[in-house]
């Protein structure tokens, strides 16, 4: 096997993983037309794919990808990006009216779709008569009679995707990533990152997203390593048990439904007080170096999978709290920060170098500086901007710098800490400034409180709430709890007035909450 291979683009590594594990299983998944590609075919798919797109329709075009998580989805991705062609992921589950946004602003010309999603993709169609439709399956399967392969150059600075943003704050933004980000992305994390030939990862997350394509998807084939694809999160559970991954990469609502799944099991067995004790014995072993966490906690160990090592989280912001949870219980949380304008990941913890609490030192791929309490980020993995729309790009790339929109500070030893999004800051009336995100996790580690939004109402900070009935079935009940809260809380960061909501807020594909929608 190579060691550390210098990518130019992500097609060297389609032909990594097929020099080197030609006869390797990449993508497992349960859909039974197409349920994993291995290396050598996956290489000959992008070839015949390239083939045919100069025969039918030339190179350049831009192709949107719509379907679930599976070996289709991500054969025809590698094939787009392979033939000097621009791929443009879907997010499923996006409305009918952001899928016409996303194609228009994007300007799709082909569509390529998994059954699943034939519906969506003849509406997209019918409003859009002049994007040809193809599904997913059946073109991969048309393309194999092909006898010829075909690879354009690719151009480190020409787009390779387009990218669309979660949209939590603000309609969702069109981000270019060229050949050049993504490659120089993927040399610097496969460099820095805790992956190996012998893990075994479990993907959970959407592969329409960058966080997930360019951590698991990317690492499994730079490594030659096993990755199975969750069909759903109803079912984690038990493809933890099935599968027994090495390596998890995801979001923090999924570490904080696992622990309270973890606590809830505890209490409805009149364990939990031991398990509390537990926990607090193996955090005071472990300070000591003396690690028997797994056998203390075999039972839950063995819940999820038994060989788990790492999760690899971002997306969000993570409650320390919650990262010592894990880590008392034998699982280190490797927590980094990332932004789809950066392909995403800015930096990461390491196993060797984890500060909690932080969202560790930057990628060898990009440069961090603070301007203005504002994370600023320069770089080869940093866009070169967004898709049409240059008023956007005007605010956030400045003097080479790509400016987040996040806040955050860095210590002496180079780990960036991050405070929250600059547009979630609350700015009370006596220049006092309070972050949502802060209150938002102490309130979600109560029990009983599922989810939260924090903002400023009439002069009051406002929470938000959807909460578990059974536990908390009224506002007079979720007072109670709050008002422990708050004679813990300064007192310009004290709660003034509650919402309760009988349902979840709407989300994105990632799992962050949309404030833009919240009331």
């Amino acid at each position: 096997m190579t060691q550390n291979p210098q990518y130019q683009n992500l097609r060297d590594l389609v032909f990594h993983a097929a020099g080197n594990y030609p006869s390797t299983r990449f993508f497992i998944t349960d859909d039974p037309g197409f349920p994993h590609i291995t290396g050598a075919e996956l290489k000959t798919a992008c070839g015949k794919f390239g083939a045919w797109m100069e025969q039918q329709y030339g190179i350049g075009r831009h192709i949107a990808l719509l379907g679930p998580n599976g070996a289709s989805w991500l054969t025809a991705y590698f094939s787009v990006l392979s033939s000097g062609c621009v791929a443009v992921p879907l997010h499923l589950g996006s409305t009918e009216e952001d899928l016409d946004y996303y194609c228009d602003k994007a300007d799709v010309d082909i569509l390529l779709f998994d059954e699943t999603c034939r519906s969506q993709a003849e509406m997209i169609h019918k409003h859009n008569p002049e994007i040809y439709i193809y599904e997913i399956h059946a073109l991969l399967e048309q393309i194999r009679d092909l006898d010829r392969e075909f690879f354009p150059e690719l151009l480190p600075d020409f787009p390779a995707a387009l990218y669309f943003t979660s949209g939590t704050t603000a309609l969702s933004r069109c981000v270019i990533l060229t050949h050049r980000n993504m490659a120089s992305h993927t040399n610097a994390a496969m460099t820095v990152l805790p992956l190996s030939p012998e893990d075994t990862g479990l993907s959970i997350l959407p592969v329409s997203h960058t966080f997930e394509l360019m951590t698991n998807i990317v690492g499994a084939l730079h490594c030659g390593g096993t990755l199975y694809i969750n069909n759903s999160l109803r079912h984690l559970k038990k493809n933890l048990q099935k599968y027994q991954p090495t390596i998890i990469v995801c979001v923090p609502l999924v570490l904080q439904m696992m622990q309270k799944e973890i606590l809830n099991t505890a209490k409805k067995e009149g364990k939990l007080e031991l398990l509390q004790r537990g926990l607090r014995v193996s955090g005071g072993l472990q300070h000591l170096g003396i690690d028997i966490s797994h056998l203390m906690f075999k039972d839950i160990y063995d819940v999820v999978g038994g060989k788990l090592r790492y999760f690899m989280c971002g997306g969000a912001s993570l409650d320390k709290k919650l990262i010592q949870f894990y880590k008392n219980l034998g699982i280190e949380v490797i927590q980094g920060y990332g932004i789809t304008e950066c392909t995403p990941i800015v930096s990461a913890n390491l196993p060797d170098a984890n500060v909690i609490g932080s969202i560790g030192r930057p990628l060898p791929c990009c440069e961090v500086r603070i301007i203005n309490g504002e994370i600023c980020v320069r770089g080869d993995s940093v866009s070169p901007g967004y898709y049409k729309d240059g008023i956007l790009n005007l605010k956030a790339f400045q003097n080479g710098w790509f400016h987040t929109g996040d806040l955050g500070w860095i210590d002496r030893k180079g780990f960036i800490h991050y405070r929250g999004r600059q547009k979630n800051l609350i700015v009370l009336a006596n220049g006092e400034n309070v972050s949502a995100e802060a209150l938002e996790e102490k309130l979600t580690r109560i029990d009983g409180i599922e989810e939260a939004v924090v903002s400023e109402k009439d002069g009051k900070i406002t929470a938000e709430l959807f909460t578990d009935p059974g536990i908390l079935p009224d506002k007079e009940a979720c007072w109670h709890v709050v008002s422990h809260l708050n004679r813990r809380l300064p007192v310009h960061q004290q709660i003034g007035d509650l919402i309760l909501r009988d349902h979840e807020f709407e989300k994105t594909v990632t799992r962050k909450i949309k404030r833009r929608k919240v009331s």
